[in-house]
């Protein structure tokens, strides 16, 4: 073969190789010191691996490399992006939270990147502490789907699953209370398409009370769905959860369990138990063995406490919903304030009613009336007083003996038979109407005590001449019989009492 036909020859197979293969140059410490896997999915396929001119199957990119790629499609080849935060002793850890971002990979590799793992090592009884730098986080559970486009897995140091969780949700902090590792994929088993930069925070942090503490802040018409970890698997044995929830002013959580599975324990009790923060009192508390309340109202912060037993049959796991609702003494306050507003408008307009009327009063002054009778009247009040004809003071009720035998025993004393005698007569003095009676004398009227009762004195009756003596009344008792006036006079007989009399 000529020289010629060599050279050409080679000149083809040039070619060929730059057309089908790539030169890659990738260096992790510009993708934020995450190293880089890169996995071949079908071995059948006619895709071809290098790193450094070094053929592979599985390439891991841990410092600046060259990787070349010969025919390699993007179905054939997964690419995922991994790093690893840890402290051995609680002092040596980063105090301010360490970004967990999706680094942004060369265009020059054939496919793009699948999705990144952190393993978070806290020390030894240390925990790690999850934030989102965006909202907070929310579980992605059956009837509360994720509608952002990443996926975050966590899964504990055995391997068992924690949770789901995406954005846009009430789920502020999340801790554990051990080694973990932190996922984010697309949705649905999506590429990372996008450039997702800053998804979590974290910090590695010192012990806490509980193998998983959740710190929840619903939102106001916004059910939320919290599920214990490794839904729908039941909870890992004699593990323990705990969900610190904020209840905002004027409002309460209504809880419900929705979903609510109890294992036959072998060893200890389930524990399901609700208490206000602050306060030692428990407002809902149940066991296993014990029938539990679908529903149940607290109206502050709360701790939602659910721990594990050793179950001999069946699993743990519960699907609790809250939901914010306004508060009925918030309620029971505003009704309260706005009958008071009322009582308080109702007297102040009372009071001006009052006012008015008194200024109209004083306007239209009332006049006494002087009665030259010696008596002052308001016509307001009393109206004009009654005179002897209208006041009735002058009729009795019953009438005297002695006033009906006056004249009777006046001729008895006329002619020597009576004496002078007392007797009660009824009171002539003044009444409303008359002018007090002043005595011509004046004797005794300046001692007399007033408003005394004394003894009316009947005054002796004149000494008339006999011609005066006559028959007033034609009754049974004076029997003329045309006899003459001295065959009467002589004796008359003992006295006799009239009938009826005293």
């Amino acid at each position: 073969m000529s020289s010629s036909r060599v050279t050409l020859h080679l000149l083809l197979l040039t070619f060929v190789l730059f057309t089908v293969s790539e030169l890659c140059k990738v260096d992790p410490s510009k993708m934020e010191g995450l190293s880089l896997h890169i996995k071949k999915l079908r071995p059948a396929s006619e895709c071809k691996m290098k790193i450094n001119s070094v053929p592979k199957e599985k390439i891991t990119v841990t410092s600046s490399s060259e990787l070349t790629f010969q025919d390699c499609l993007p179905e054939d080849v997964q690419i995922t992006a991994m790093k690893v935060i840890e402290c051995s002793q609680l002092k040596d850890c980063q105090k301010t939270p360490a970004r967990l971002s999706v680094p942004v990979l060369p265009t020059c590799l054939p496919a793009p990147l699948s999705s990144v793992t952190w393993n978070l090592r806290p020390p030894q009884s240390g925990s790690v502490e999850l934030t989102s730098p965006t909202g907070a986080l929310k579980q992605s559970l059956p009837g509360q789907q994720c509608n952002d486009s990443i996926i975050i897995k966590v899964v504990g140091d055995d391997g068992s699953t924690i949770g789901h969780f995406c954005h846009q949700g009430a789920i502020q902090t999340v801790q554990i209370h051990t080694k973990v590792s932190v996922t984010v994929s697309g949705m649905g088993g999506k590429a990372l398409t996008a450039p997702f930069k800053h998804v979590l925070n974290v910090v590695l942090k010192g012990e806490i009370s509980e193998r998983y503490i959740f710190t929840v802040s619903p939102m106001r018409d916004t059910p939320v769905l919290l599920a214990t970890p490794g839904w729908p698997i039941g909870m890992k044995d004699y593990s323990t959860v705990s969900w610190i929830v904020s209840v905002p002013p004027k409002m309460e959580a209504h809880l419900m369990f929705v979903n609510l599975s109890q294992p036959k324990c072998s060893n200890r009790h389930t524990d399901i138990r609700v208490h206000r923060v602050g306060c030692p009192e428990e407002d809902y508390s149940r066991r296993e063995d014990e029938e539990a309340k679908s529903e149940i109202t607290v109206s502050d912060n709360f701790y939602l406490n659910m721990s594990n037993c050793m179950p001999e049959r069946g699993d743990f796991r519960v699907l609790t919903k809250i939901t914010l609702q306004e508060s009925k003494n918030f309620l029971q306050t505003i009704i309260l304030s706005v009958v008071s507003a009322l009582l308080v408008i109702f007297a102040v307009v009372l009071v001006v009613v009052c006012v008015v009327i008194r200024k109209k009063k004083k306007l239209n002054p009332e006049v006494s009336i002087y009665n030259p009778n010696g008596t002052s009247f308001l016509p307001a009040h009393n109206g004009f007083p009654k005179t002897r004809e209208d006041n009735e003071s002058h009729v009795y009720a019953s009438i005297e003996d002695t006033l009906v035998y006056t004249d009777l025993l006046r001729q008895g004393a006329e002619i020597g038979v009576y004496g002078e005698f007392d007797t009660y007569r009824p009171f002539t003095g003044q009444t409303d109407s008359q002018k007090p009676l002043v005595s011509e004398a004046g004797a005794g009227a300046d001692n007399m005590p007033v408003g005394a009762y004394q003894q009316f004195q009947v005054p002796p009756l004149p000494i008339r001449p006999k011609s005066h003596v006559q028959t007033l009344v034609d009754n049974d008792i004076y029997q003329t019989d045309d006899q003459s006036e001295e065959e009467h006079s002589p004796d008359l007989g003992p006295r006799l009492e009239p009938e009826g009399g005293n």
